[in-house]
């Protein structure tokens, strides 16, 4: 069993370091939990957060008294002091709230850093001082891609923070059909690389970090096969009329024949 484990903080390596050490240091805030460990495995690099043997242990870290900025959490009175603001003069307090969870405060550019790496997703609530309530961070400006576009374009020096695909994307457009063990339903093929596929499914209760099987029809030149997909992402949609109204996510391949890897790698590099 691997011992050491070298790990990504800022696109710098480090290590190796043993999993206890690793925590440590997450305490002393040397390192983020939104860093990367390389489990050799699996053969790649995988969030903290997502390794189970250092998430548990990262998640002791949670205090177990509430936080004494708590009734920062409601708006105050323009008398009183508001939170520092960025050179941008965006906020640069902000909370999320996942569920009945609050986490904060963070930077606006951790809140894009976790986006991109899938700690949190644009169906999430998110506040600042200059809200009267939460809102989810799909209908914020701040996070809208026009915001996005002109930040990167306007600081150079953020360009690390915004997402890097590990795999080339093309456009496919192949039919799906989908199961979760339990119910079947259609979907669609929007693009495909080694590493996953952007597929439309008519199902929108499906949330990211479900693992399902699709099948995939033969279309644009791929022949069908077969992959255990995870759900990384999903499209946020205001007006959800109904469970089976088509949705957008982003699927990882988790299980591929080798023979349908070496065809995808080779497809995507001339695609």
């Amino acid at each position: 069993m691997q011992e050491k484990f070298y790990v990504s903080h800022s696109s710098q390596q480090m290590g190796p370091y043993s999993i206890d050490e690793i925590v440590h240091f997450v305490a002393e805030s040397t390192l983020s939990p939104l860093d990367y460990i390389y489990v050799e495995e699996n053969n790649d690099w995988i969030l903290f957060l997502d390794y189970p043997q250092l998430s548990e242990k990262i998640k002791s870290l949670k205090p177990k008294a509430p936080p004494k900025q708590q009734e920062h959490i409601t708006p105050q009175p323009e008398s009183q002091p508001q939170p520092e603001q960025s050179k941008d003069s965006r906020p640069n307090e902000w909370f999320i709230l996942k569920g009945d969870n609050k986490f904060g405060p963070f930077a606006y550019i951790d809140v894009i850093k976790m986006l991109q790496q899938g700690a949190v997703f644009e169906f999430d609530f998110a506040w600042h001082a200059a809200l009267d309530t939460w809102m989810r961070i799909a209908e914020l400006p701040d996070f809208g891609k026009e915001e996005l576009k002109k930040l990167k374009d306007s600081m150079p020096e953020l360009s690390d923070v915004f997402f890097r695909r590990r795999f080339r994307r093309v456009a496919y457009g192949g039919t799906i059909l989908v199961h979760d063990n339990k119910k079947v339903w259609k979907g669609k093929a929007l693009e495909i690389s080694e590493g996953g596929a952007g597929v439309v499914m008519e199902n929108a209760m499906i949330l990211p970090g479900q693992e399902l099987y699709l099948h995939f029809k033969p279309g644009d030149g791929v022949p069908p096969f077969n992959a255990v997909c995870q759900v990384v992402s999903k499209e946020f949609v205001s007006d959800l009329r109904h469970r089976n109204m088509p949705i957008r996510y982003g699927m990882k391949f988790k299980s591929l024949s080798d023979e349908t890897q070496k065809f995808l790698k080779s497809f995507t590099k001339a695609g």
